[in-house]
């Protein structure tokens, strides 16, 4: 299925003079990071931001692209995933998060915007009933593990002769008090108008049974863009909005799965037509044919051609291309195109199935990473992004995007060969220590090697945080041995 977001061409031609960066991102509670706060290195806006997140396994790594994800849901007015309350931290009935962005608007102005937003588990009357129901399917399974979206609160300071403002509360909404504050802003929102007022009760309401975002719901935006706010108001929430929609990308270790599963190729791809601008996101099935609307199909295959031309630069002699095999009507009467994604070598020709995971999963990303090398407002966030890469390609693609990108990548890793090539502020580490999850390193000097030094601080410490949780390999050993023996009590 292809889900499709479209804005007019001058609208998008705007947001092409905008920059929006992520520059911090503090998570409380979510998974097992207690506290975490990870801040980018880069402020030059013209330059690309590259983050690397290394760690033990289970130490904090894909909580930081889940939270990124969550975050992206929330700005886009999307449902809250039903399973979200898995994902707070065991022990605790509140999560959250603060993210602080940069925002340089079409004539250069200059915002700093923190959205701060905090999250509760679901609490369930009935666990006994539970516990003697067996029938209860998956999807009811998740909802009975879901959380809400309790508090969220978006905040703006202005560069003004080399100097912030105060930081100012634009507006505030918390559901368990039913409060929009501050009182200033939601006056001038509803302007005293009964019908407003209501509107903005039902909304309230709305949001909080679908489990979505109110302040970023499509329906205060309008509320928002018809008031008689100042215009850098109204500009922070529709930037926000459109950032999250058209230039942030998370590609999760779900995506991998489905990836080495060989169940489908997620794609995110922006596709002009006439005076429109078109996000086409979905999946390309890769253990079979494609059904694609003939509207979308020629968008798509131009993708796949300029995927091509960076492919086969990175693995020499490959190329790939989405060739149609045939076509259809659906039931509304459009032309259906059913294509399949070819992998060509020489001149042999295979299904995309039938190449490496690696192969796949860069097929995968590498529009994404166009974006990024060429536009200093996309952000694109890779999780696991060595799955199946092999190293030294690795550490080539990353010193590339460092060197002449533009844009924002971020990814965890446990590949150590980006430690060689990226600068040593573009990685951060988590920690042992749940309540100061992740870290940069001190005392690295510029012709230390930074793997070395990173393997050094693992054994011997040397860091203000244990960097890893020791393991013993001789107890290790005596685990397999003991698992073996059957004879074991």
């Amino acid at each position: 299925m292809i889900n499709v977001r479209r804005i007019q061409l001058k609208e998008y031609i705007r947001m092409k003079r905008e920059i929006v960066r992520l520059q911090k991102v503090e998570l409380r509670n979510l998974k097992n990071v207690g506290y975490g706060c990870v801040k980018f290195a880069t402020k030059n806006s013209a330059a690309s931001d590259i983050l690397g997140l290394y760690g033990q396994n289970g130490s904090g790594k894909t909580t930081l692209v889940y939270a990124i994800d969550v975050l992206k849901d929330l700005l886009m007015g999307k449902s809250l995933v039903q399973d979200l309350g898995n994902y707070i931290k065991i022990g605790e009935s509140t999560a959250g998060a603060t993210v602080e962005f940069s925002v340089t608007s079409s004539e250069d102005d200059l915002y700093k915007v923190i959205y701060e937003f905090d999250l509760v588990r679901k609490v369930v009357d009935d666990d006994e009933h539970i516990e003697e129901n067996n029938d209860i399917d998956e999807e009811e399974y998740e909802k009975r593990n879901g959380a809400y979206l309790v508090s969220e609160k978006i905040s703006m300071a202005r560069l003004t002769n080399d100097k912030w403002t105060k930081l100012t509360p634009i507006l505030y909404y918390n559901a368990d008090s039913n409060e929009i504050l501050p009182k200033n802003r939601y006056n001038l929102l509803t302007e005293g108008k009964q019908e407003l007022i209501d509107e903005l009760r039902v909304l309230r309401l709305l949001a909080a049974k679908e489990e979505r975002s109110f302040l970023f719901s499509k329906e205060i935006r309008k509320i928002i863009r018809d008031s008689k706010w100042k215009d850098e108001y109204k500009f922070i929430f529709k930037v926000l909005t459109e950032y999250a929609i058209y230039n942030l990308h998370v590609f999760s270790s779900e995506d991998t799965g489905m990836i080495n599963a060989n169940i489908a190729l997620p794609f995110s791809i922006v596709s002009k037509e006439k005076d429109r601008i078109s996000l086409l996101k979905g999946c390309l099935n890769l253990n079979g044919v494609s059904p694609i609307p003939r509207k979308f199909f020629r968008d798509i295959q131009a993708k796949m051609d300029a995927i091509s031309l960076v492919l086969k630069e990175i693995i020499p002699g490959l190329t790939i291309n989405l060739k149609e095999l045939s076509t259809s009507l659906n039931k509304r009467g459009e032309e259906i195109v059913k294509a399949e994604i070819i992998a060509k070598r020489a001149n042999i020709e295979i299904p995309l199935r039938y190449e490496s995971d690696g192969v796949k999963k860069l097929v995968s990303i590498l529009y994404c990473l166009i974006l990024v090398f060429n536009d200093s407002s996309m952000t694109l966030v890779v999780d696991e992004f060595d799955s199946g890469i092999f190293e030294y390609l690795l550490g080539e693609i990353l010193r590339v995007v460092e060197e002449s990108g533009k844009g924002q990548l971020i990814f965890t890793s446990h590949n150590l060969r980006a430690l060689e090539v990226l600068n040593n502020k573009d990685i951060m580490f988590t920690t042992t220590n749940e309540n100061n999850r992740y870290i940069r390193f001190k005392n690295v000097k510029a012709n230390n090697n930074f793997r070395d030094v990173y393997f050094h601080d693992i054994l011997l410490g040397g860091q203000n945080e244990c960097i890893y949780e020791a393991t013993n390999p001789y107890m290790i050993a005596r685990a397999f041995r003991l698992a073996g023996d059957e004879n074991a009590e």
